[in-house]
């Protein structure tokens, strides 16, 4: 079988450590693990996100709603 070279790229970056859930523990716990999860999630979607989306999200949230 024809094995594949591992290239080194000097770019790569190295990955953060993300929670991981455990196991056994409390609900409190496994809550507080997901939370961590989910902030870094969001903060990933965030960083994507371009200026002129944040822009006009903060415009709609500022509109008077009437219901």
């Amino acid at each position: 079988m024809k094995e594949k070279k591992i290239q080194n790229d000097k770019n790569t970056k190295p990955k953060p450590e993300l929670v991981h859930f455990s196991w056994g523990g409390k609900t409190q716990e496994w809550e507080e693990e997901a939370d961590q999860i989910m902030n870094y999630l969001q903060d990933q979607l965030d960083r994507k996100e371009i200026d002129d989306e944040k822009k006009s999200k903060i415009r709609y949230g500022k509109r008077k709603q009437y219901w």
